[in-house]
């Protein structure tokens, strides 16, 4: 009978493996096959509808950030088809407004599933919150717990700038009774819609109110279309906010 030769080298890779448990490890993160697996759970959990591993192929891409870099041309170049371009490029734009415990789910952290990550972002309202402390209050055990907190502090740091997400989570967040409100007016263009505006000013602490009265801490208005509330806010000396994303980034972690 021939002997089994226990393999060396990944064969993806040319990587020494490591034998860990009797099983065969690669730990390069350079690894084209662990790499391709990582962006097959990321688009299946992100829900990005027409990316499967055949097209993912074709795009070669080398890290999973250059997703959200591709325009409907390079698209159309790497499958062929404008329409089918212009449909993913559609359905990778929709991800970017993924939440925190998606996110979390979607990134191959070993052991933080989908249960994980809920459990988590129900106890957080932003990535900059999860700590050993915050794990421990959401139930997470300490392996669980050490994966996550080194992905913050490896491989989040090294992408976390070139992804498009929030990083928030869908949590309801109870409003202090001092909190500063803040109205909206006019359509935005910050943002898509008011209702991820109002999500995000929640999460960072304000009340958002739907008329302006002389307790109005702040209004919205980036269209300046001279509206009744912008008027009410100049009379009574409102602080008239007229770029929310840049308000938000000064007044939150991000």
């Amino acid at each position: 009978m021939q002997a089994i030769q226990i393999p060396t080298h990944c064969p993806a890779c040319e990587s020494t493996l490591h034998l860990i448990k009797d099983q065969l490890f690669c730990k390069n993160v350079s690894c084209p096959a662990q790499l391709n697996k990582k962006l097959e759970q990321f688009v299946t959990v992100l829900k990005i509808k027409g990316l499967g591993p055949k097209s993912l192929e074709k795009l070669d891409l080398q890290d999973i950030t250059e997703l959200f870099y591709l325009d409907p041309s390079d698209l159309a170049s790497a499958l062929g088809s404008d329409k089918l371009a212009e449909k993913l490029h559609a359905e990778i734009d929709k991800a970017r407004h993924a939440d925190l415990a998606t996110v979390l789910a979607s990134m191959s952290i070993p052991l933080v599933g989908e249960t994980a990550s809920n459990k988590i972002a129900s106890v957080v309202s932003h990535i900059d919150e999860i700590t050993e402390e915050t794990c421990k209050e959401a139930g997470l055990g300490a392996k669980v717990t050490e994966n996550l907190l080194t992905w913050l502090h490896t491989d989040f740091v090294e992408m976390r700038e070139y992804l498009p997400f929030s990083f928030r989570s869908s949590r309801t967040v109870k409003i202090s009774a001092d909190a500063e409100s803040i109205c909206i007016t006019g359509k935005l263009t910050s943002f898509k819609t008011k209702s991820e505006a109002t999500a995000l000013l929640e999460a960072a602490g304000f009340k958002v109110v739907d008329s302006v009265t002389k307790t109005t801490k702040y209004l919205v208005d980036e269209g300046d279309k001279g509206s009744t509330k912008r008027k009410k806010a100049e009379e009574l000396g409102i602080h008239i906010i007229t770029n929310l994303k840049d308000f938000l980034k000064e007044h939150t972690h991000d």
